[in-house]
């Protein structure tokens, strides 16, 4: 089946849209309605397009880690590729209206890219570039973008993790019909508000831009340290409002619980 291009246009809603982070909005989705003609009509899945980022993702971290300008040009170019492929494979899985199992699974893997190799890369490059860092300290660039690396994806296993033991705890307690992630949608919560932070200054937003920037001004280092930061202090939140809500959880499931052993009597 040939697809055309109005068929991928059209598939994008303007709620989908609306939610995306404003550098997404003015470019990367237009961007990516080309590419998606192309991976589409050569009878790419959207899991196969998911894949391949993974590919592009590593390379370019490793691009970003050697020192020489025109490497660090393709590692962004390529790092910026991968955000347009991102929203590739939700073009296709949209015109295909194809739902599948394990498709988050691979959209996701390839989504810690940026989170992991990248912020390494980004250290590296920083290392290399660095002006306003003194030679005997430069090293410490790296380590501060391997700790942002860690921090932030210790985050996300974190968060997925607490997801997992939410949803066998209300599994157990047959209570699978009160997970919902309406509180996204509501504006004054804290995952909404988390949600839209981390869409426009991260890896789909300013984090893009950022990166030219960076190169032809020879600022990684401020890019490395303004990011490591904000992965830390999100990893530190995120933990401390987790064990909180853990805790509650616990306490709760257990009385319901032992209220539920206590009628089987």
């Amino acid at each position: 089946m040939k697809y055309t291009m109005k068929d991928i246009t059209s598939s994008l809603t303007k709620k989908k849209n609306s939610r995306s982070s404003l550098w997404v909005q003015l470019w990367v989705r237009k961007a990516s309605f080309p590419v998606t003609y192309l991976f589409i009509n050569m009878g790419w899945s959207a899991n196969m397009v998911s894949i391949f980022s993974w590919g592009i993702i590593f390379i370019a971290a490793v691009l970003l880690s050697i020192d020489n300008f025109k490497c660090m040009f393709a590692g962004v170019l390529l790092t910026n590729f991968w955000l347009v492929l991102d929203c590739v494979d939700g073009n296709i899985a949209r015109v295909k209206k194809v739902k599948t199992f394990m498709g988050d699974f691979f959209d996701a893997a390839a989504g810690y890219g940026p989170f992991s190799f990248v912020t390494i890369g980004l250290g590296m490059a920083a290392y290399h570039t660095s002006f306003l860092v003194p030679d005997k300290f430069k090293i410490y660039l790296i380590l501060i973008g391997a700790i942002g690396a860690v921090s932030n994806t210790y985050m996300r296993l974190i968060h997925q993790k607490y997801l997992n033991c939410v949803f066998a705890g209300k599994r157990i307690l047959n209570e699978l019909d009160g997970i919902s992630l309406d509180d996204t949608e509501d504006r004054k919560s804290f995952a909404y508000i988390r949600e839209q932070i981390d869409k426009n200054f991260g890896v789909s937003g300013l984090f893009m831009p950022w990166l030219f920037i960076a190169l032809f001004t020879d600022t990684f280092d401020i890019m490395l340290v303004c990011y490591s930061a904000y992965y830390l202090l999100s990893f530190l939140v995120i933990c401390i409002l987790y064990c909180k809500n853990a805790s509650k959880f616990e306490a709760e499931s257990q009385a319901k619980l032992q209220e539920m052993m206590e009628k089987e009597k």
